[in-house]
């Protein structure tokens, strides 16, 4: 079982992804030019924004690009933990929103809808986020070493407003604090999710683990040790799982489940005719 003392070696390591463990995703064109815009003009951000906020371009890959899905991703479940939630009413400016939906309805599609950590059930002094057990939880489907989160961006400053979140994983969506691992912000796509001139899309943040590890379940937190900055509470549209190597999880459809399990049946009931 992880304790408390292997999570803050976790939350320290991420120094670790420039020494090996590194996501296929900074395979990309990263960017490390001060100057290099980032992401919708109306932003106006470029990487020195990025180097501003403590983030270092050589580690965490700064793409200007938008986000794709590789093959075999799939979107997390929602299992608990909104304190609230809204809708999108117009992408292309930032603040269209209303209070339209429910957290189960809003946090399982790339849609605009979005639910919320208020800083873990309202308390927004301090440290707030840095309780994972309290955070937006998702059932990835599958064994995960990244988590990409996928934010609705409602207002600036940005990138500051898409990286207000701390990102844990665990294989146990009732976990205590001290058993939910922190990964590392390792790449942003700045073209966010949906292509055309959408702009609450934001940043695309993906995060992974300091090892090797993989975990089925995602808590995001509004604030904690991951976070840049803390305006007070985060706007979450999906999550989803990778794999060590940036992939899809590539979670099998219940009806290939199926078939495996029919494949085995035949396959024992034909040794035992033997």
């Amino acid at each position: 079982m992880m304790n408390a003392a292997y999570r803050r070696l976790s939350a320290l390591a991420g120094v670790a992804l420039g020494l090996g463990l590194s996501s296929a995703a900074i395979a990309g064109p990263c960017l490390t030019n001060p100057a290099d815009a980032v992401g919708a003009p109306v932003f106006g951000a470029t990487v020195s924004t990025f180097i501003g906020l403590g983030i270092n371009p050589n580690v965490t890959c700064i793409e200007n690009g938008g986000w794709s899905d590789p093959s075999g991703f799939n979107l997390g479940s929602y299992v608990k933990g909104a304190d609230g939630f809204g809708t999108g009413t117009d992408p292309t400016t930032l603040g269209a929103y209303n209070g339209a939906g429910s957290a189960a309805a809003n946090a399982n599609a790339r849609d605009f809808a979005w639910v919320q950590d208020a800083g873990n059930g309202g308390n927004v002094g301090g440290a707030s986020g840095g309780r994972p057990s309290q955070g937006l939880i998702w059932d990835l489907g599958g064994q995960a070493n990244q988590l990409a989160v996928f934010v609705f961006v409602d207002h600036g400053p940005v990138p500051g407003e898409v990286l207000e979140n701390t990102a844990w994983l665990s294989n146990d969506p009732d976990a205590l604090d001290a058993d939910w691992v922190q990964a590392q912000l390792v790449h942003v796509y700045g073209d966010g999710w949906s292509p055309g001139a959408n702009v609450a899309d934001g940043f695309v943040a993906v995060y992974q683990l300091p090892t090797a590890a993989t975990f089925r379940y995602a808590s995001v937190t509004w604030g904690g040790p991951g976070a840049v900055v803390r305006d007070g509470d985060n706007e979450i549209d999906a999550v989803g799982g990778l794999t060590f190597g940036g992939g899809g999880l590539q979670v099998p459809e219940p009806a290939s489940l199926a078939l495996a399990g029919m494949a085995l049946l035949a396959a024992g009931l034909a040794r035992r005719r033997r």
